[in-house]
């Protein structure tokens, strides 16, 4: 390990100097940045989709970061660490390459952006991997509109080589946001597909390779009664298939649906729904909304019916500084069992120094 952490050092020092030196030429930008996240994640689950857990812990992502108008280049190391345990959980090096393809195109390789999760909703990506399957790492296209935003990415989770044990894992990814319904009024819209493989032509495992897929359309309607206050009227329909060539499992294609009601205000959001799901399948997503038992497939459920309560709240202190806290409900109409979890995050997102 400490070897490891002085081949990082020696080669994050040498990029500064070698960056520095062309800064000065090119009067360009060289800075040290930090992304790191302290949390706390605790779910309090006893049915039997789904046990619970507590997350607490933090990571840490310092970087140097060479910059001009057209491009960037950062490099650095990614860390885990998880409270009470005896080793760090994580330790990569990460780097990033980010190109201005036009005014509003940006192409990323090799650690992606995805602090936000790529903006994807709980049914399909679960909270928790914005500070536990982070970094992520692969090739990224992001479109910044006048209206609208857009995601396209591609993070490749597993590598393999001839003779390795396991399969290759990627997902492959796309999300279009239309407005936002907490910062307007009217109409909004989001959409989202998710690919999740694995397999590879290399694969000397006799797993079947499979392909998942996941699709999500989160229309929302939003409006002011009064001051601050914005309420959004939503109902997200989402729909999942296997697309796999041999491979087949209880639930092939289902879908979900999340009628909800929304209040925005002074930096707190409250949302109460429903949500209905037949045979739905989620690879990424909050289990609790899938058909599909963590804990032993006997417990499995074709039809899925909770009410789901969620109240944040999240603030921006400074440029850099992002504090997140939630609490969520979750009533299961077929065992009539209440559960629950609480998170609360703080983001630190900037530049340290100057180089």
């Amino acid at each position: 390990m400490k070897n490891i952490m002085l081949r990082i050092v020696l080669v994050s020092t040498f990029i500064s100097i070698f960056f520095k030196s062309n800064a000065q030429l090119d009067s360009t930008r060289l800075g040290l940045y930090l992304w790191g996240q302290s949390f706390f994640d605790n779910k309090e689950f006893t049915g039997n989709i789904k046990k619970g857990y507590t997350h607490p812990g933090f990571y840490i992502q310092p970087a140097i970061k060479f910059e001009t108008k057209q491009y960037s280049i950062a490099a650095g190391f990614h860390t885990l660490y998880l409270a009470g345990a005896d080793s760090l959980e994580r330790l990569v090096p990460v780097f990033s390459a980010r190109l201005q393809l036009s005014s509003r195109i940006i192409l990323i390789a090799g650690t992606l952006e995805s602090l936000t999760g790529h903006w994807l909703p709980e049914p399909l990506f679960k909270p928790e991997r914005l500070f536990l399957n982070q970094p992520e790492t692969g090739v990224q296209f992001l479109f910044q509109g006048t209206e609208s935003k857009a995601d396209l990415w591609i993070n490749w989770e597993r590598y393999i080589k001839t003779g390795s044990p396991f399969q290759e894992e990627f997902t492959v990814g796309f999300t279009h946001l239309y407005y936002c319904w907490k910062h307007t009024t009217g109409f909004s819209n989001a959409f989202h597909a998710m690919a999740f493989h694995h397999g590879g032509q290399i694969d000397s495992t006799n797993l079947p390779v499979q392909t998942h897929v996941n699709i999500g359309l989160l229309p929302a309607f939003s409006f002011k009664p009064s001051g601050n206050t914005t309420l959004a009227l939503t109902t997200s329909m989402y729909y999942y298939k296997n697309l796999s060539p041999s491979f087949t499992s209880e639930y092939n294609n289902g879908f979900g649906l999340h009628p909800q009601v929304k209040a925005y205000r002074n930096n707190i959001t409250l949302d109460v729904g429903f949500w209905y799901s037949n045979r739905f399948v989620n690879p990424h997503g909050e289990e609790l909304f899938g058909s599909v038992s963590a804990i032993n497939p006997i417990y499995n459920q074709s039809v899925r019916r909770l009410g789901t309560v969620t109240l944040e709240y999240q603030k921006r202190f400074m440029s850099s500084m992002l504090l997140n806290a939630n609490f969520k409900v979750y009533y299961d109409f077929k065992s009539n069992l209440p559960e629950y979890g609480y998170t609360l995050r703080l983001t630190f997102d900037g530049e340290l120094v100057q180089l």
